[in-house]
């Protein structure tokens, strides 16, 4: 999997680029680039990398991603083993902030739309019945083209700008004040963990492949993810479990030792930690609701809080997870 600036082009003829894909899974890895990016995900599964933020996606997720904020939606492992025949649809709207030049942003009427973009730095996952309407848009403007496209997006945007059904993929901490070298740099940290998470990960081996001295990488972690490294570690790894648990009917003891949990207590500890409902909770509520549960809202409370130290982690303490 290889770091990388993505370039898009667009054609002479259009300011915004369209995108309408159908390919087995996901193929491009974590990336960034200057265009802000609205995603309707109409066919797949998988996991989503934001920033700093990971979450499950299934088929009509719809987000909208800010301009050089890293992202990566990774399809489930059936659909590289051939399990889903089906594949995988996206229609993907690309478009530069500088469309709307400062004059017309700048309009009162386009007020809600200047916040919106402001708050798409940290990613943003609609959900509800918005969902669905946004979906409902999004297909009328491949239907479409010339200008008509054009009105219908920033029609679009006023819909996701006036909704309150949604919720951020990054936590309020996350910054991308991020250069080329640091987001490749991040990139290795990012791709050792996704190969490696059923394994034991120093932090002296995860901070010699970012190059620099344990210490100096706990402080580097922290500043470019508003969290330390074991919390980002453990929310994929739980990421990971609740999506063995669920998809793959794997027991709770299987999938903590599955993701990388060295025993079950732990496993327990920090998936509360991460979805404020322990595992069995978790299931239960899945079984009634036949949906994924929702993280409980204290999680939310707690992001608002900037209260980003994990309890369970000093690098003074430990250096295995």
């Amino acid at each position: 999997m290889k770091p990388f600036f993505q370039k898009l082009e667009s054609s002479p003829s259009q300011s915004v680029i369209f995108f309408d894909e159908e390919k087995p899974h996901f193929t491009v890895p974590w990336h960034f680039h200057p265009e802000i990016e609205i995603l309707f995900v109409v066919k797949s599964s998988g996991t989503s990398y934001v920033g700093d933020g990971i979450r499950r996606f299934s088929d009509g997720e719809i987000s909208i991603i800010g301009e050089n904020v890293p992202h990566w939606w990774k399809s489930d492992q059936k659909y590289f083993e051939g399990k889903v025949t089906t594949g995988m649809k996206a229609l993907i709207i690309q478009f530069n902030r500088e469309v709307f030049n400062t004059n017309f942003i700048n309009l009162p009427e386009m007020a809600a739309i200047k916040e919106l973009l402001e708050k798409s730095q940290r990613g943003i996952q609609f959900i509800g019945r918005s969902r669905k309407n946004f979906g409902e848009q999004i297909v009328k403007i491949f239907r479409l083209a010339g200008i008509y496209r054009i009105m219908e997006l920033v029609h679009l945007l006023d819909m996701m700008a006036n909704t309150k059904e949604y919720k951020y993929h990054a936590s309020v901490g996350y910054s991308k004040s991020i250069n080329t070298f640091d987001f490749h740099r991040f990139n290795k940290v990012h791709e050792h963990i996704i190969l490696n998470l059923t394994k034991p990960i120093k932090l002296e081996e995860i901070a010699d492949i970012a190059n620099i001295c344990p210490t100096a990488f706990c402080r580097y972690f922290k500043k470019h993810t508003g969290k330390t490294f074991s919390s980002f570690l453990n929310e994929i790894r739980v990421g990971h479990a609740c999506r063995l648990m669920l998809t793959d009917k794997i027991s709770i003891s299987g999938a903590s030792m599955e993701s990388g949990f060295n025993n079950l207590s732990h496993f327990n500890d920090q998936f509360k930690r991460v979805m404020r409902m322990t595992p069995s909770a978790y299931l239960s509520a899945y079984k009634k609701q036949g949906e994924i549960p929702k993280r409980n809202n204290a999680r939310e409370m707690r992001e608002l809080s900037y209260e980003w130290d994990d309890p369970y982690f000093s690098h003074e303490q430990t250096n295995v997870f």
